[in-house]
């Protein structure tokens, strides 16, 4: 399971806060909220078109 708004950003261990996710995933997301989560793989996805 993985947390929408991180707990150490403020998020709280409740079901709206919580979706699944693989180890992996969440062990990379670690405390960037969905949005920056988002700017991230889109600069990635830039990278690996150039």
């Amino acid at each position: 399971m993985d947390h929408i708004v991180p707990i150490i950003r403020g998020g709280q261990t409740v079901k709206s806060n919580l979706v699944p996710a693989c180890k992996d995933c969440n062990n990379k997301k670690k405390y960037l909220l969905p949005s920056e989560w988002q700017e991230y793989l889109q600069t990635l996805n830039h990278i690996n078109e150039d």
